[in-house]
């Protein structure tokens, strides 16, 4: 019933969608551009802006917010929310990928932790079901965490990683495990961005060897039509509601294409 606008100068905007009505402007909603909004409910909203901090907002109450979330030290570019938890999911540039526990929000904001990081982070998204997440970089990788669980905090090392490359045109996979962290797989990790995300990533042999395949992580490089060479930063990222992904990556390294 509600249609809310981020706005590069401060501002929320909130419309009627059926109507097109103009309902009210959040003038000062934070102190730089808005970046991101998310509902949580039919009345409780998020937003995150590049003043490093996460906003909650009452539709009931426009005139205060319900609190403000610190926690990040660089622009907060998405929201992200998992109804089942009700845990608020936020990423920013500075790396970080943070877990707010809506459930214990006070006027003084959420019990939060980092729940991941890595360097050159982009985008953050996660999959309708809320089984994986997945991250772009500036670098051209995307990341996935496959059988995600939000309740752990994972550093290098403690998690599997899948390594996928394409070893045939018939878009045959290899996959193997490590224990290191993403920087020792990046480069040698190829996929055909155009297929679906499936758990035919999944390897056997990690499983055979005991290793929960939760928060798994896989390091993908989707090929460029004619580009082989490896990809420039995936500045968008969408995930369809039947799990596809949608990205948006420069074609070379300057700013005005992509």
């Amino acid at each position: 019933s509600v249609l809310t606008v981020a706005c590069e100068q401060t501002e929320v905007l909130l419309f009627d969608p059926i109507s097109s009505e103009h309902i009210k402007t959040l003038s000062e909603a934070h102190e730089d551009c808005v970046n991101n909004i998310r509902f949580l409910d039919n009345r409780l909203f998020a937003t995150c802006s590049d003043d490093t901090t996460i906003a909650l907002w009452d539709l009931r109450k426009l005139n205060t917010k319900v609190c403000t979330l610190h926690g990040h030290t660089s622009w907060v570019k998405n929201i992200e929310f998992d109804t089942n938890t009700r845990l608020l999911v936020t990423s920013g540039f500075d790396g970080n990928v943070i877990i707010w526990d809506t459930n214990r929000c006070t006027e003084d904001g959420c019990p939060h932790k980092k729940f991941f990081h890595t360097r050159f982070l982009m985008r953050m998204r996660l999959m309708p079901d809320c089984s994986k997440m997945l991250i772009s970089t500036s670098s051209g990788y995307l990341l996935i965490l496959h059988d995600l669980d939000l309740n752990k905090s994972l550093e290098v090392g403690n998690y599997p990683i899948l390594r996928a490359r394409t070893t045939s045109s018939s878009g045959e996979y290899m996959t193997s495990t490590s224990s290191s962290g993403p920087q020792g797989v990046c480069s040698s990790c190829h996929c055909n961005g155009s297929l679906p995300l499936s758990e035919k990533y999944m390897s056997r042999s990690s499983q055979r060897e005991g290793v929960s395949p939760q928060n798994s992580l896989e390091v993908l490089t989707p090929e460029v039509p004619g580009n082989r060479d490896r990809g420039n930063c995936i500045t968008s990222l969408q995930i369809h509601p039947k799990g596809w992904a949608t990205l948006l990556r420069c074609s070379s390294n300057t700013d005005d294409q992509e």
